[in-house]
């Protein structure tokens, strides 16, 4: 297995790109992110994820764009960019929003969308109503939520990682049922994705449920893999795909998992730059 290498090619990690920000969602505007792909385009190469893992050991100065998630805001507002930039990308798309499941959403976009929704103070009132007070590393949550604002980093590493996450997901779908948001709002559709596919960009896995694997057994890893390879190969045709941890996060034996699930190259946080970073480590 393959990992990215950071010091002699440039591997950027993108969330969210929207007009606005909100209580659940911080992001680029889409003229920011155009500014950004300007700024790497003079230091490095844009390159296919194809390229990317045929020649990345061997050259140096690519740059590889990479988005998690597959949430709507990529189709509405960075594809076109990205497109009138002629730079390709890889969408890494967690599979649940794509399945034949009566709820399709994943737990952390879940909490996005409720925190948007009902504004931040609104949602931990809620969240720890049923919760309870919870003991936290603190390190540990600074640590991992590093690029997010220190006001919503406690409850997001609370619904991450302090709590199992069958418990996580029985909270939030109780808290949703006053609300009633759509999955299908939040991601885009199965004929975005083929067509942002169709376009020259990469789609790769990003987990059935994006839970965490460091939080998973080995056969538990395995079963969302193999999940999700399922998934994909149904919605976007089978071929090799790389594949981005949900979270970042792996245990030991993960990456040796991936690749008997036949993926290609695997990718962490720790080895991409954060977009919200992005200035500070080019030194602009």
């Amino acid at each position: 297995m393959i990992r990215p290498v950071r010091d002699s090619n440039l591997v950027v990690m993108y969330h969210y790109v929207r007009p606005e920000n909100s209580d659940g969602v911080t992001g680029l505007t889409p003229e920011k992110f155009g500014r950004q792909l300007d700024l790497v385009g003079k230091h490095y190469r844009f390159v296919t994820l194809e390229e990317y893992l045929a020649q990345h050991e061997d050259e140096s100065g690519m740059a590889l764009v990479t988005f998690d998630d597959a949430v709507s805001d990529q189709y509405d507002y960075a594809f076109p960019v990205l497109e009138a930039h002629d730079v390709p990308a890889v969408v890494f798309a967690p599979m649940r929003p794509f399945s034949e499941e009566t709820d399709r959403w994943s737990t952390q976009h879940l909490l996005h969308a409720l925190a948007q929704h009902l504004g931040w103070a609104e949602f931990e009132r809620r969240v720890d109503a049923i919760l309870g007070p919870l003991d936290l590393d603190q390190a540990a949550v600074d640590r991992i939520y590093h690029y997010e604002v220190p006001a919503k980093r406690r409850m997001k590493y609370t619904l991450a990682f302090a709590v199992k996450q069958p418990q996580v997901r029985e909270v939030l779908c109780e808290i949703n049922r006053s609300v009633g948001l759509d999955a299908a709002d939040w991601f885009v559709s199965a004929a975005q994705l083929r067509e942002i596919q169709a376009a020259g960009h990469a789609i790769g896995g990003h987990g059935f449920d994006h839970v965490p694997y460091d939080t998973l057994t080995p056969k538990q890893q395995a079963a969302d893999m193999h999940r999700a390879q399922a998934v994909m190969t149904e919605v976007c045709g089978a071929m090799q795909r790389a594949l981005a941890y949900p979270y970042g996060s792996s245990a030991p034996e993960t990456e040796g998992i991936a690749k008997g699930c036949g993926y290609s190259m695997c990718f962490d946080t720790a080895g991409r730059v954060d977009a919200m970073n992005l200035e500070r480590e080019l030194g602009s």
